[in-house]
């Protein structure tokens, strides 16, 4: 049976300029809770298949608490030049890692699953980074370095 992805959950935190921000992401109910079913781009401590709770507000859903970890980590990451965003999505993915693009073009977030290595995924980053191709930021750490 597949699951059914179709609610929306809405994150509330601050932002990198310490105001108030939101951000919704799809989830789909479970018995139990919400299990987070795309990768954040901006909130944080929040990564991919997390099963959380959530507040009810008049049939707007706002994320309350963590259940359950996935064990999963979520890596922000802007990436400056457009021309050097498909080389670095395929290492990327060479990796066993997802990732999702927004309207922001050279923003995204990629999914590290709990049973990939993180420190490969490191160095790269931080190999681009020394290259000034890229800046990122670790927004769930779940894995150990």
């Amino acid at each position: 049976m597949k699951e059914e992805v179709n609610d929306k959950v809405t994150f509330v935190y601050y932002n990198l300029e310490g105001e108030i921000a939101m951000e919704t992401v799809w989830a789909a109910k479970e018995e139990n809770g919400y299990r987070i079913k795309n990768i954040p781009f901006f909130a944080p401590n929040i990564a991919y298949d997390d099963l959380i709770s959530v507040e009810d507000d008049d049939g707007e859903l706002f994320f309350d608490d963590i259940i359950i970890e996935s064990g999963n980590s979520t890596i922000q990451l802007i990436i400056y030049n457009e021309n050097d965003i498909e080389g670095i999505t395929k290492k990327i993915e060479s990796f066993d890692c997802g990732w999702e693009g927004n309207h922001l073009k050279g923003y995204i977030s990629v999914n590290v699953p709990k049973e990939v290595s993180f420190l490969p995924i490191k160095s790269l980053l931080n190999n681009e980074l020394e290259n000034k191709k890229l800046d990122y930021k670790e927004a769930c750490l779940s894995h150990s370095i």
